[in-house]
């Protein structure tokens, strides 16, 4: 895998990586990650000028969208080198956004401008409705962010309710400042599928250890082995948009 440290685009691109309130009438929110391989031409100058490039297009579209991120996975992962991630207040905005780009040349311009520095499948195109959202206290101004996704099934007795009484649990204790939590629900068939998708996020890695430790020396952690079993996958952030 092409590694690059993305990290390094936080003096450039330095945005708040805030959850907007914004969202369409009775719908959520959407986060959607879009799994991308880092081609021969790939460094850091060549993806700052396809940030700028697309952050321009995107603007001037005047499609309805909250932010963007780019994921580096903290391990070598088959499938994909680095996630583009887009934030949409709603399902509606994000399909009139891709129909936008689908029907205004816009991909095909992109394709050219990203040919031999990276490359996209829309197979592997992911949105995610956000269902339940745990504010940080101190809002993470940064403009980089580390996160780690648990994808989870639930054990022998337990269900939604031990989901929202774990939850429920997490969200009134203070893991840390920054450290906050999104339940995600695919709004694709995904296979596997697991019962539920939980996102943990926080400012840098010194917050990460803090909150961690916490919380493997509280009572939540048995309560956590005991009902789900997880996969779990962490990633470096920087705000694109």
């Amino acid at each position: 895998m092409k590694k690059i440290t993305l990290l390094a685009l936080t003096s450039i691109f330095i945005i708040s990586c805030s959850q907007s309130d914004t969202q369409g009438q009775q719908e959520k929110p959407i986060v959607e990650y879009v799994w991308h391989n880092a081609g021969p031409d790939f460094n850091a100058e060549n993806l700052a000028k396809l940030i700028n490039e697309w952050n321009v297009v995107i603007t001037e579209s005047g499609m309805d969208m909250l932010g963007a991120n780019i994921l580096t996975p903290s391990q070598s992962n088959d499938g994909f080198d680095f996630i583009w991630v887009m934030r949409w207040p709603s399902m509606s905005a994000r399909n009139a956004g891709w129909d936008w780009w689908n029907s205004s040349g816009a991909q095909d311009n992109w394709a050219e401008s990203i040919n031999g520095i990276m490359s996209f499948s829309i197979e592997n195109v992911f949105p995610f409705e956000v269902t339940d959202v745990a504010q940080p206290r101190v809002e993470n101004n940064s403009g980089s962010f580390l996160n780690r996704f648990h994808f989870c099934n639930f054990n022998d007795g337990s269900d939604s309710t031990s989901l929202k009484e774990f939850k429920n649990a997490v969200d009134s204790t203070i893991w840390s400042d920054t450290y906050w939590n999104v339940l995600l629900n695919p709004m694709f068939d995904a296979d596997p599928k697991s019962d539920f998708v939980w996102l943990d996020l926080w400012a840098d890695q010194s917050d990460k250890d803090s909150a961690l430790g916490k919380f493997m020396d509280s009572e939540y952690a048995n309560m956590y082995v005991d009902s789900f079993t997880c996969n779990t996958a962490d990633f470096s952030g920087v705000v694109i948009r």
